[in-house]
């Protein structure tokens, strides 16, 4: 009766990974639907770089051009979205975008994002979600 029970969770855990490796695709290609959109409406995708540090997530995205008073940022717990005009000659010149939509490596707390724009580089760090706490028994 025990060997039941074990194949018995041994086939919900192998479904759960299923599933989640289905959502987990499914993110990946929602997300390259939407750069080949923002690529064909002129959008410009920026150089950008995120990593993990700790117990934050940063990330860092080059922005030529354009002033910290004209950048959107919006957070999520596992995204950060960009955008801002950009006026680089050499991407075009006026009316063209950055457009940044990145899937972050780890879910954050989107009310602890801090930003700084300086010298064309917009810095975006955040805290990482606590996702279980750890309870002393007595």
């Amino acid at each position: 009766m025990e060997e039941w029970r074990r194949n018995i969770w041994r086939r919900i855990l192998e479904e759960f990974r299923r599933v989640e490796a289905e959502i987990s695709r499914m993110e990946d290609e929602f997300f390259r639907l939407m750069r080949e959109a923002e690529e064909r409406s002129g959008c410009i995708t920026p150089l950008y770089n995120v990593y993990e540090s700790g117990d934050e997530v940063r990330l860092t995205a080059d922005l030529p051009g354009a002033s910290k008073e004209e950048i959107g940022l919006i957070a999520g717990e596992d995204y950060l979205r960009i955008e801002a005009p950009c006026r680089s000659p050499l991407r075009g010149g006026e009316g063209r975008r950055y457009v940044l939509h990145v899937r972050l490596p780890a879910k954050i707390d989107p009310q602890s994002v801090k930003a700084r724009y300086k010298e064309g580089v917009l810095e975006v760090v955040a805290r990482k979600k606590i996702t279980g706490y750890r309870i002393r028994i007595e």
